[in-house]
């Protein structure tokens, strides 16, 4: 008699047991880490060791706890389930799925968790930054080496002359002026030429006395360096392959260009 009257209050207990924690009946169980994504309505929990994908749903309880006892306090938006947040889910075992009945964590751990996001935030933004930084340097230091024109002139002179005229020494000033104005290094490319009549050698000749004329006045008078040169080319009445600006005539071949080059990796200049 006493044996049953005891298997009935064993019995009755765990009747109790039940109702007051229906979970552990239903296959409940708790996972206590750190969240380590939250992607939509799913959130990856890492504790001992493991990663735990759950679940979110409407019905999901999210509560924070404050004080030394672990007080539960107001209810948080799901939006404050955020990497790094530490966490106790109790979950439900819905299919092949874990759902989230219950998370609560400490509101201090919220707090530390946001800053911790702010500044990773912050970091993040910089690293973008930097990156961006980083591939414009490259592409300096990559184009370096390539020059691209960044203005020119012309100046004229008469036949078999290389005297300057007054115009063509105020066409030397004007580039030199902006030469200089130009942020970061510069060169001058100075090529001298001259019209078909006359024999070759003599026109060679001649087309290096305008390109030294040109030079030595925008050293001497327009204040440009030594250095700031590409060496002088002297190509006489001789065609040149792919020529970017022929002569249209004569008059046109008797003269000297100017060029200011710039490196490609100084774009400002470059345009």
């Amino acid at each position: 008699m006493k044996t049953i009257k005891a298997r009935q209050a064993a019995l009755a207990l765990i009747a109790a047991m039940a109702i007051a924690a229906p979970g552990a009946a239903f296959g409940q169980s708790s996972i206590k880490g750190m969240i380590t994504s939250h992607d939509g309505d799913t959130i990856v929990v890492r504790g001992s060791g493991a990663d735990t994908k759950v679940k979110l749903t409407d019905g999901t309880k999210i509560r924070g706890t404050s004080g030394a006892l672990g007080v539960r306090g107001e209810s948080h938006p799901p939006t404050d389930l955020i990497r790094g947040l530490a966490v106790e889910v109790t979950t439900a075992q819905d299919g092949a799925d874990l759902t989230a009945t219950d998370v609560t964590f400490k509101n201090s751990d919220l707090k530390t968790a946001q800053q911790i996001a702010a500044g990773l935030s912050s970091t993040d933004a910089n690293v973008e930054k930097n990156s961006a930084g980083i591939a414009a340097n490259s592409d300096r230091i990559d184009n370096v080496g390539l020059l691209v024109p960044a203005g020119r002139t012309k100046v004229f002179f008469a036949v078999g002359s290389a005297a300057l005229t007054t115009a063509s020494k105020q066409s030397l000033d004007d580039i030199a002026t902006q030469a200089k104005a130009i942020k970061g290094a510069y060169r001058l490319a100075v090529v001298g030429r001259a019209d078909p009549s006359g024999n070759a050698a003599a026109n060679e000749k001649l087309s290096a006395q305008r390109a030294l004329a040109v030079r030595q006045y925008l050293i001497r008078t327009a204040g440009i360096s030594p250095a700031d040169f590409i060496p002088t080319t002297s190509l006489g009445s001789a065609p040149v392959a792919q020529d970017p600006d022929p002569p249209a005539n004569a008059a046109e071949g008797r003269r000297v260009t100017v060029t200011i080059a710039v490196s490609k990796s100084n774009q400002a200049a470059a345009k």
